[in-house]
């Protein structure tokens, strides 16, 4: 499947109950956010190319056809530098205030202005790892994907709500979600994260004690068909993965207490597909995310 950027509006929720549409490459009037990925230069490559990366860690592809121009025509030079990619395939990206064409209209006039690029066509294709796995036709199963940088960071709050959340910043989902927090609900029963990737797959860190007794069997059998199957496979890439990322989560370095990254499913089946929107309700915010071109989360 060819993979492409399209250049085409979008429609973004803000605050007071409005929204407002957007058109590539003017300012991006919401959470920067997103699965995250860049283009660089590798001596493998004749090209430019896509890449994700976690420490020692590093997969490159071909990146979507348009993308490198189309960045190169918001401000990035030589169209290099970081990307994210939204839950509902927003490509966004952060210009030089000072290379920006569209600085009048930014809410900030210094640093690195998030910019709206386009909307992200087909799948985007890193050979060993998917993008985008068949669900768990029952239960759940083991995340196969990109177990880091790899999805909206979500929070499921004490009060049954979607929040996104950076620094001191926290902002609320536009829309009501409640069986995709009941789902969450089941296999961790404590507030945690929630991952929703550009794809619509959500996938969750569950530490082994939160498990509920009920649910407790359907884990095991997520485990034991994952170490199978990729051993079967002799898929060292996702076994690796998951590793580092129990290691990630563990208090003790031991994977054997990290948490667990489980796919829950995917948008569709929960809430009529409503994809998670965050609305900022705080300038400053705009200000605060300004001041680099990659942020910590």
């Amino acid at each position: 499947m060819t993979t492409n950027l399209q250049r085409e509006p979008t429609k973004v929720p803000i605050a007071n109950n409005r929204s407002v549409e957007v058109a590539p490459g003017h300012p991006w009037p919401s959470a920067y956010r997103g699965s995250r990925y860049s283009i660089v230069t590798h001596e493998d490559f004749e090209e430019p190319v896509l890449k994700w990366e976690q420490r020692d860690l590093t997969l490159y592809t071909e990146p979507p056809t348009g993308l490198v121009d189309a960045l190169q025509e918001a401000g990035k030079r030589g169209g290099f530098g970081s990307v994210r990619i939204t839950a509902r395939g927003e490509v966004l990206t952060k210009v030089p205030a000072d290379s920006y064409i569209h600085i009048d209209d930014a809410p900030v006039s210094d640093g690195w202005v998030p910019a709206y690029v386009g909307m992200l066509s087909g799948e985007i294709d890193f050979g060993p790892v998917t993008s985008n796995p068949t669900p768990p036709a029952e239960g759940v199963a083991i995340w196969p994907g990109f177990p880091f940088h790899h999805g909206e960071r979500w929070a499921v709050g004490h009060d049954g709500t979607l929040v996104w959340k950076w620094r001191d910043y926290r902002f609320e989902s536009a829309f009501d979600h409640p069986e995709l927090v009941a789902a969450y609900d089941e296999y961790r029963p404590n507030p945690g994260r929630l991952y929703v990737t550009e794809y619509g797959h959500i996938w969750i860190n569950v530490p082994r004690n939160d498990v509920t007794p009920a649910k407790q069997s359907a884990i095991q059998n997520a485990i034991t068909t994952w170490k199978e199957t990729a051993e079967e496979n002799d898929d060292t890439t996702t076994l690796r993965l998951v590793n580092r990322r129990l290691v990630a989560t563990s208090h003790s370095d031991d994977p054997a207490d990290g948490h667990l990254p489980i796919h829950i499913g995917h948008l569709r089946d929960f809430d009529d597909g409503v994809v998670p929107r965050p609305v900022v309700e705080d300038e400053t915010y705009y200000v605060a995310v300004a001041e680099y071109e990659n942020v910590w989360e």
